[in-house]
């Protein structure tokens, strides 16, 4: 029984499912901000969007990540030659459901996001060795519209300051998140001639530059939304607490300690925890 739940644990976390749960929770947040019931069906659409896009790309960079990501690796490989198949499964189950919902707005921007995310690892992670840091920011867009599928599926407006906000807030966030991840990859995408903050300036220079760069941002949205924002939820203040959760992925990925990278890729799965938490605390 040990081994079967070790098992899981290492598909949750090497198998593209943490990413994809993260997508499916700034889903949520948004749905929460913008006052939307999100249920089952846009979470799951936010899943499988990315849930295709990220385990195609542990596929197909297998044998560089085997330096830097052992582990990974070497659960990737147990299913290897099922890849295909897999990712064929993933994208029917998204095509049935985008069916189902029968908004041609969300089929068009599901279909664009999982179309461009299969183009990374063959054209555009290739543009990092021409573009500063780009892999980040080309990810982090892609986390950040994320954040309008609520609105698209009950068909309310895009043009609010709030969603406006958080967008803004999440791409910056997850540039953040990737720019940490790359902490773990310095000599994989040194040797590939990857762009990287960290390739840059070095691994312990970035983590110090991300530990007040990151506090200021949850700070100043935090803020300015409060000021700014007459409709923000009182609720979201808790997100402070991902502060000295980001100090202590941190202090982690500083000691070369695996998880601090780990916790730090399901981030975005803490918000809508510390939300509810808040609901409750406020009721």
């Amino acid at each position: 029984m040990k081994s079967f739940f070790n098992l899981l644990w290492r598909e949750f976390i090497h198998g593209g499912h943490l990413q994809s749960l993260s997508v499916a929770s700034i889903t949520y947040v948004s749905g929460f901000l913008l006052g939307i019931k999100t249920d089952w069906k846009i979470l799951s659409l936010a899943y499988l969007i990315f849930y295709p896009i990220y385990i195609n790309d542990r596929f197909k960079w297998i044998k560089l990540d085997e330096a830097t990501n052992p582990e990974r690796t070497k659960h990737i490989k147990n299913y290897l030659r099922l890849g295909p198949k897999i990712i064929l499964f993933s994208i029917l189950l998204l095509i049935i459901l985008l069916i189902n919902i029968g908004n041609l707005k969300l089929i068009a921007l599901s279909l664009s996001i999982l179309f461009l995310g299969f183009l990374y690892p063959l054209y555009f992670k290739n543009l990092t060795k021409k573009i500063f840091a780009f892999k980040n920011f080309y990810v982090a867009f892609f986390f950040a519209i994320v954040a309008i599928l609520p609105a698209l599926y009950k068909s309310q407006p895009l043009a609010n300051v709030l969603l406006a906000s958080f967008i803004f807030f999440v791409f910056v966030k997850t540039v953040l998140m990737q720019i940490l991840l790359d902490c773990k990859d310095v000599q994989e995408d040194k040797a590939i001639g990857l762009l990287t903050v960290p390739v840059k300036i070095g691994r312990e220079k970035t983590i110090k530059l991300l530990t007040v760069i990151n506090s200021l941002t949850v700070i100043l949205f935090l803020f300015f939304s409060m000021v700014l924002i007459g409709s923000f939820p009182r609720q979201m203040i808790i997100l402070l607490l991902v502060i000295p959760f980001n100090l202590f992925c941190y202090y982690l990925a500083k000691k070369q300690n695996y998880y601090g990278y780990i916790l730090i890729s399901g981030e975005f799965i803490l918000w809508p925890l510390l939300i509810m938490l808040a609901k409750i605390m406020l009721l």
